[in-house]
């Protein structure tokens, strides 16, 4: 994990801890009695159990923390480490704003989540099959046609818009340029965010919600944001959404490779209840 050593998050913690262990010890001295060419020896030693409290909880963030428990609102929601496409529930994969399903590193990367998920499709479904699903959970969207587009589909539906195929949701987060580059200003996300949590309020219906950490494989978002703080950002704008007010639980999935870019205790100290 992410984990400076000297880091106030952690320091609060271990003076927490310290206190109470300190409290009673100190209880129990003043009921027994401690003689005084003790008290020396008493002070070193709440020095190194100072120490020890912090290292301890330095390690236990740094090396085997691997996620963080939060409650927002009525929400339940779980940051951790994992893979998107074995957790239970929904899964939420960002798409393109036609929904394009060819794979071949110039419309779809192979390895983003939207290309992932279509490969996980077409293991047991063919390619026809899912743009027929698509097309007929987008029916009820305006959209417009793009006929100058050379490449991949034409329609081309407002960021924002989700679909739910089965156990996935598909929701639209990135405009693509006439390169078929992926590219959406920081308003348009804050403002995708915000459609995003109303969508998922309404599609969700007591399932769980598994939600990667969106944005951060758009190159050409702009200001650039850290991983730590694109997940912040979903955090923050979960707690100004309608899904807040419903009792539901939600994951928000840390990719294994992104996990030493989290900072887990930053996380727990800002969010706190």
């Amino acid at each position: 994990m992410k984990q400076k050593f000297l880091d106030v998050n952690l320091i609060k913690a271990q003076w927490n801890i310290f206190s109470i262990i300190s409290t009673i010890t100190g209880f129990v001295l003043a009921i027994t009695g401690v003689p005084n060419n003790y008290n020396i020896g008493i002070l070193v030693g709440f020095i190194i159990l100072f120490i020890i409290i912090y290292l301890l909880i330095f390690s236990y963030y740094k090396f085997l923390c691997n996620h963080v428990v939060l409650k927002i609102g009525k929400v339940n929601v779980d940051v951790k480490v994992g893979d998107l496409f074995k957790e239970d529930g929904l899964k939420v994969i960002p798409v393109n704003e036609y929904f394009d399903t060819q794979v071949d590193d110039v419309i779809i990367s192979q390895t983003s989540l939207h290309g992932m998920y279509v490969k996980e499709y077409l293991k047991y479904n063919d390619l026809e099959s899912l743009n027929s699903k698509i097309e007929e959970c987008l029916a009820r969207y305006k959209y417009e046609e793009n006929l100058d587009r050379l490449e991949g589909k034409t329609k081309k539906y407002v960021i924002g818009t989700t679909i739910n195929i089965n156990d996935y949701i598909l929701t639209a987060l990135t405009k693509f340029n006439d390169k078929n580059e992926a590219y959406l200003s920081m308003q348009e996300y804050l403002k995708f965010l915000n459609d995003f949590w109303n969508e998922i309020n309404r599609i969700h219906n007591g399932r769980v919600i598994n939600v990667p950490i969106i944005g951060t494989g758009i190159s050409r978002i702009n200001p650039v944001l850290s991983e730590q703080e694109f997940l912040e950002q979903i955090i923050w704008s979960l707690k100004t959404s309608s899904l807040v007010t419903s009792k539901s639980k939600v994951n928000i999935i840390i990719y294994t490779g992104d996990k030493e870019k989290i900072s887990f205790s930053e996380l727990k100290n800002r969010f706190k209840k």
